[in-house]
């Protein structure tokens, strides 16, 4: 029999740390330094901070309770396949780092979306791009601060209206008053408290089975291992295709957001930025290994002590697999339950106010500077603190979580697509962007709506699960139970038939189709409306896709495959003009101070 959760004093005490730490660093950040006074230090470190914390923080941006909760529980029903949809996050950094790193660091933004006014000359991209942008971290924070609070509630009995308080309010103080370098550091402490609460479920989760061989031997017995899955059926959400270019598509929003962008401004050196993509991409993977794992773990506990916590009806929601697993194994331990809720806590606090940092800036430089060009850096940095605190707001609202996660990532393929569009279409217009955008938006909507009105049939196949022989005390409830699981069970899904067949069509290729929507209709209509001549567009802007993925290959080689383009050559020509301003610059400087210490001997 399952036992129920036990919290103590010392689990309390742990979680209550967790959460003083993180505001102690946000008052600190306040009160230090420039004191967050400028908009440059408050949204970027005045563009000097370290790349390791920086890092960090870029990485646990997306990786939230969602991760901690839901991919153990993805393991734990279809195998160790699902975890490799972390190789997505791998790959979209390493191609992102290619893109966008060398078009926003040397334009010095702050905001994602003044690139679009910069490349195209007017606002009319920017304004659909801010609007994406926004429209994805509302229901993204929403999703990841209601999905801890449903774990926390079934774990210590608080409302979900309390545990939303609890972290909007905790996220919000230290972003609003710390600003970035508060995010940063809290993110990178929290960091390190998930990892440890992780790896403590791991150690003793193994340890309570007999070990990691008798795990991976249990898991193996139980199919869960079997990942080489390389079916070409669309409607499969884990194959081996799906978590390598579906994911990476479904991703790729991630590292061209405005939460990398800003991380991206802190970096002092275009150096330094690749190298916190480049380092980043492959610890993305170890974090869903070990996130996975702890799936693993899950089911050669259950199967270790014969009883299935989903089967048997202890649970109803996959998502409290891992808060059952973590209760049963640290029943005799006191404080290590508080130290899993406070990774939960931590996992979603970093990814909170990141997002409030995200918006922040976006709202200061795509509402209220848009509207209020000469505002003064005092007011300007004032007026992002207020913006911080407002958000408190709209969180305690809460959010329609199903809702939610189907129309989560509709705003990121078309935003994707116009990025992309914008950055190696040199014959691109805001017309183009713009009508490729909607289209793409549409399609989405179509296949989202669709998907819920259709209900297609689960296709993926969930493992046979743990055993339940030693769930109950007495026969009469284990034949209750098993009834039940026959009764849910039997009925087999309609096949869908004719056109609807469409929207059986796994969710993971949406995004991938949304993007090679928005640069075919783009470039369509710009053939349609009249494309600009390439040596009118501002190189800045733009890149050349042989330079920056085949650059190692023969000069004229890249010159043909790239359609004999100007782009790379101009490039280079406006690298070599900077760092000639930039020696006069550091000539200048020398003489001026040796003049004022002539003028002093005199």
């Amino acid at each position: 029999m399952l036992a129920k959760v036990n919290f103590g004093v010392a689990d309390y005490v742990v979680c209550g740390l967790a959460l003083c730490v993180s505001l102690t660093i946000g008052l600190y950040y306040a009160c230090s330094g420039g004191r967050q006074v400028t908009t440059a230090e408050y949204h970027l470190g005045n563009r000097n901070l370290n790349f390791l914390p920086v890092m960090f923080s870029l990485m646990v941006t997306s990786q939230s309770s969602i991760l901690i909760l839901g991919l153990p529980a993805e393991t734990y029903l279809y195998g160790f396949l699902a975890t490799l949809t972390g190789l997505g996050y791998m790959f979209s950094y390493w191609l992102a780092a290619r893109i966008i790193i060398p078009i926003v660091h040397p334009i010095r933004i702050t905001s994602v979306n003044e690139y679009f006014e910069l490349r195209y000359k007017n606002k009319s991209v920017r304004i659909l791009t801010t609007v994406l942008s926004f429209t994805f971290w509302f229901i993204y924070l929403g999703i990841v601060t209601y999905g801890v609070s449903t774990a926390i509630e079934s774990v210590l009995g608080l409302p979900v209206w309390l545990c939303v308080v609890i972290v909007s309010t905790c996220s919000m103080l230290y972003t609003a008053i710390g600003g970035i370098k508060a995010v940063i550091w809290t993110d990178v402490i929290q960091y390190f408290i998930m990892i440890t609460s992780v790896l403590a479920v791991l150690i003793q989760g193994s340890l309570k089975v007999g070990g990691g061989l008798q795990v991976l031997q249990v898991n193996s017995e139980g199919k869960r291992l079997d990942i080489w899955n390389f079916s070409l059926d669309p409607t499969l959400r884990y194959t081996m295709w799906s978590c390598v270019i579906g994911n990476t598509a479904k991703v790729f929003w991630f590292p061209l957001s405005q939460s990398s962008v800003q991380r991206i401004g802190c970096m002092p050196s275009m150096k330094d930025a690749y190298k916190m993509f480049y380092i980043v991409a492959p610890l993305m993977i170890l974090t869903f290994l070990m996130a996975g794992s702890m799936g693993l773990v899950a089911y050669a506990y259950f199967v270790h002590v014969r009883c299935d916590p989903l089967e048997s009806k202890f649970i109803n929601n996959p998502n409290q697999i891992l808060p059952i697993l973590v209760s049963e194994i640290f029943q005799d331990t006191p404080g290590m339950t508080g130290l899993f809720i406070a990774g939960l806590f931590c996992a979603t606090l970093s990814t909170v106010s990141s997002g409030f940092a995200v918006i922040s800036s976006m709202t200061l430089q795509d509402i209220i500077k848009a509207k209020w060009k000469n505002l003064s850096e005092k007011r300007s940095t004032v007026a992002s603190k207020l913006t911080g605190m407002a958000l408190l707001l709209a969180k305690i609202k809460g959010t329609l979580v199903r809702l939610a996660m189907l129309v989560l990532t509709i705003p990121t393929g078309p935003y994707v697509g116009i990025m992309l569009y914008s950055i190696f279409c040199t014959s691109a217009t805001p017309a183009g962007a713009i009508v490729g955008g909607i289209v793409s938006l549409l399609f989405y909507l179509w296949m989202s709506i669709g998907n819920i009105m259709v209900n297609p049939p689960n296709v993926e196949k969930i493992l046979t699960p743990a055993p339940q022989g030693l769930c109950f005390r007495n026969q009469t409830q284990a034949y209750n139970a098993s009834s039940v699981y026959l009764n849910m069970t039997n009925p087999a899904p309609a096949a869908l038939e004719g056109f609807n067949k469409i929207y059986g069509l796994s969710f993971v290729w949406f995004d991938l189709i949304a993007i090679v929507l928005v640069i075919v209709i783009g470039l369509i209509t710009s053939r349609i409306v009249g494309a600009p001549k390439e040596e009118d567009v501002d190189a800045r802007y733009v890149l050349d896709f042989t330079e920056q993925f085949v650059p190692y290959l023969p000069q004229k080689v890249k010159f043909f495959l790239s359609c004999r383009s100007t782009i790379p050559k101009r490039r280079k020509q406006i690298k070599a003009e900077e760092r000639e301003d930039n020696k006069e610059k550091l000539v200048e400087v020398p003489l001026e101070e040796k003049g004022r210490n002539n003028d002093n001997v005199f």
